[in-house]
């Protein structure tokens, strides 16, 4: 979250508790539509414990990141996108790369600036 350059996330399997706290700390996250994350720590009686609680409302607004996290539910690539949690989604391909090669286009967008 400190570091001095733009960071992107490319989330092209899973990123469940302290995988998708780490996304949030990215600049911009990027997903496969089969991607699968969520905050997942109440299913074991506790908290998300780096940073998730503070990161996930103000992506997502705070109703919203309450219930995912009351309900340590699971969403994919699509709902992310449609509830802001992500900023692009992308079909998988063969090779199971596709958020990454999405996230390193943008990345070369951003070099000339």
């Amino acid at each position: 979250a400190n570091l001095p350059v733009p960071t992107i996330a490319a989330i092209d399997g899973t990123a469940l508790g302290g995988g998708l706290e780490l996304a949030l700390a990215c600049d911009i996250r990027v997903a496969a539509s089969s991607a699968k994350m969520g905050l997942v720590e109440t299913k074991l009686a506790i908290i998300p414990g780096a940073g998730g609680t503070q990161r996930l409302p103000r992506t997502i607004g705070v109703s919203l990141a309450k219930e995912l996290i009351f309900s340590a539910r699971i969403i994919d690539g699509e709902e992310a996108k449609s509830i802001g949690l992500i900023s692009h989604v992308v079909e998988q391909n063969d090779a199971g790369d596709a958020a990454y090669r999405r996230a390193l286009a943008l990345a070369r967008e951003f070099l000339p600036q």
